[in-house]
């Protein structure tokens, strides 16, 4: 295992640690803090194309009832870089145009507004749990017992014109 790829794993713990949640020494870790830490860094690891009308913010669309949405909605505010962390709702009704990434959890409902942004080209990084959708998203989370991975899709990458850091590719489990 190269440097690069241990410096990126333990700067995923470093990020996931104050976002675990406090167990005793035998109990889990909360998974749902664990794929927002993993969705924090992934935001680090991204380009989106210039002239993004919030480019000093960077907006995460999320159902904010999901446990998901709830330990994402606790990065609010938070510096990814040069960007502001905001967390907002998924819209149910009208296409999230101004959304950086977009979450996608099992309970997510795919409204005519989701199935919109799954089929465009908007530059947004969609992020879906593996059982979400199967069409449209850039990184797909895969719970394997008590690990996370992460496939990455770069194909849909390119199409939404988001250029994803080759570190963040290395650490994929795969990469379509």
């Amino acid at each position: 295992m190269d440097r690069v790829r241990i410096r990126i794993i333990a700067a995923c713990f470093v990020f996931a640690s104050p976002l675990l949640a406090q167990t005793s020494v035998d109990a889990q870790v909360d998974l749902s803090a664990l794929e927002a830490a993993y969705i924090f860094n992934f935001a680090q690891f991204t380009d989106w194309p210039s002239g993004r009308p919030t480019d000093n913010l960077l907006s995460v669309c999320v159902d904010q009832d999901s446990p998901l949405g709830q330990a994402l909605a606790k990065l609010d505010g938070k510096h990814t870089g040069k960007q502001a962390w905001r967390v907002r709702p998924l819209s149910r009704v009208e296409k999230p145009v101004d959304c950086h990434l977009a979450v996608l959890t099992a309970s997510t409902a795919l409204t005519s507004a989701v199935k919109a942004l799954l089929t465009s080209d908007a530059p947004v990084v969609i992020v879906s749990e593996a059982d979400a959708t199967e069409q449209g998203w850039v990184i797909r989370l895969v719970r394997d017992g008590d690990h996370l991975k992460f496939d990455i899709n770069v194909s849909e990458a390119s199409r939404r014109r988001i250029t994803l850091s080759s570190k963040l590719m290395r650490l994929a489990r795969t990469v379509l």
